[in-house]
């Protein structure tokens, strides 16, 4: 019984799993660039609308990285909630949390034509990211808090990675005026996270330890899409992307590692979280020969995603609505998300003074996922509205290069007072996550398209 009370009241550390969402929850599906939408006739079409591959003119390769420049701010106040910090470790859990990140994130893929046939294959993360938060330096080598040095963010994340990657493939059929896709995901999820806890569940810094969750998983999801030509410079693009196991859930295994009070352990579990249905359409209209015009966005169900759990092996992540787990699971902690559903619009549009070069632009804007409520420094969200600029060429008859910026403007969020986590039953209580929240990204892409 012990040795489960242990787990219980010190797994609660690996589920602030992190994130770097560009907005809308998880997402992070910028590959492409200005040319990421549901109208696109290049390989990354794989994930925005597979019927986009049927209207390349000839078989493509096609490498892509964003670059992301992330920096974060975390301002924590003192809680009703906290337990009172001991002499000489004062502001311990208050204060100013700050971060830092370059994250790097790939995607290839190719297509290839064969008349009115195209078939393609693709490895992108349009979900997820890591983070890795400052030492807090005022607390280097004090004796009453050691585990203060990690920043007042520290019970909630540290360092960790959550991602979603996507091994897809995909075939499309051209019946004229319309297009038909369809692409086929094996999605490898991965939760490595660390992060401070002790055996109450508070923010008690003498009793403080550290855990460590390393979990995956395998599931599948489809993607189904639509392109219509009503006349030659207008296209219209819809597409759907299903939740993994058709609304079944991610259910990744692993180990749950703790130390605490000098004692280390590890234990045989389950992470059990999910992913939304995502609908997408957009419509591109040439001007002229020079000149064309795009307006897309998405709707991405993140509802779905109402708690995340770590359970026993063979549980499942029940809980009541005060946080109590239901009886028959054995829920080691249950993270209330309370997630709502987003949207994001965008329009762009390219100018080619000449047949080589493409000048290209866009803003849009993008709906946050996480209530107030729960907001903490592992899963960042926030309304964005986003301004980028880019320049393709084609550098050889056969292989196109570009580059695009896009800032990305946050509307920074006051969450004090607002957190639910300290009032809720076990096995979902956490320390209050309330505070000022803010966040700058700025992010580069370059790409290459090889035609063959």
């Amino acid at each position: 019984m012990e040795r489960l009370r242990l787990r219980v009241l010190t797994c609660a550390a690996l589920l602030g799993v992190p994130g770097i969402a560009h907005a809308s929850g998880l997402s992070i599906a910028r590959f492409g660039g200005e040319h990421g939408t549901p109208m696109t006739t290049n390989p990354t079409a794989i994930y925005y609308n597979p019927s986009g591959i049927v209207d390349a003119p000839s078989g493509q390769v096609f490498g892509d990285l964003n670059v992301a420049f992330r920096r974060a701010t975390y301002e924590r106040s003192p809680s009703p909630s906290d337990v009172s910090p001991p002499p000489g470790a004062e502001g311990a859990n208050s204060g100013r949390a700050t971060l830092f990140n370059v994250i790097f994130e790939p995607f290839v893929g190719a297509s290839y034509k064969l008349g009115r046939f195209a078939v393609g294959a693709a490895f992108f993360t349009p979900f997820g990211g890591q983070e890795t938060w400052n030492k807090n330096e005022g607390f280097q080598g004090n004796q009453t808090a050691p585990g203060a040095v990690d920043g007042v963010q520290r019970w909630y994340i540290i360092e960790g990675e959550i991602r979603s990657s996507f091994l897809s493939a995909a075939a499309a059929y051209d019946f004229g005026p319309l297009s038909v896709g369809l692409a086929a995901n094996a999605i490898q999820s991965v939760v490595n996270t660390i992060q401070a806890r002790n055996t109450l569940g508070n923010d008690d810094v003498t009793t403080e330890g550290r855990a460590w969750l390393d979990t995956s998983s395998w599931d599948f999801s489809l993607g189904v899409g639509v392109t219509y030509k009503p006349i030659e410079p207008l296209r219209i693009g819809l597409s759907y992307q299903s939740r993994p196991g058709f609304g079944g859930g991610i259910r990744a295994t692993g180990d749950l590692h703790t130390s605490l009070g000098g004692a280390t352990s590890r234990s045989d579990v389950a992470f059990t979280t999910d992913l939304p249905d995502v609908i997408r359409a957009g419509a591109s209209y040439r001007v002229s020969s020079d000149v064309e015009l795009r307006l897309f966005g998405d709707f991405q169900r993140w509802s779905v995603l109402e708690n995340q759990c770590v359970v026993a092996p063979n549980s499942s992540c029940r809980v009541r609505a005060d946080g109590s787990a239901e009886p028959g699971n054995t829920v080691i902690l249950s993270y209330p998300r309370r997630w709502n559903d987003t949207f994001g619009i965008r329009a762009g549009a390219s100018y080619w003074p000449g047949r080589e070069v493409e000048l290209m632009g866009g803003a849009g804007f993008a709906s946050r996922a996480v209530p107030s409520s729960t907001l903490e420094p592992a899963l960042l969200d926030f309304d964005a509205i986003t301004a980028s600029a880019g320049v393709g060429f084609q550098a050889l008859a056969n292989l196109r290069l570009s580059t695009t910026y896009t800032q990305v403007f946050y509307l920074s969020r006051d969450t004090t007072g607002q957190s639910i986590q300290p009032a809720l039953e076990p096995p979902s209580r956490s320390p209050d996550s309330g505070g000022k929240y803010a966040l700058a990204l700025g992010l580069l892409n370059v790409n290459a398209a090889f035609a063959f």
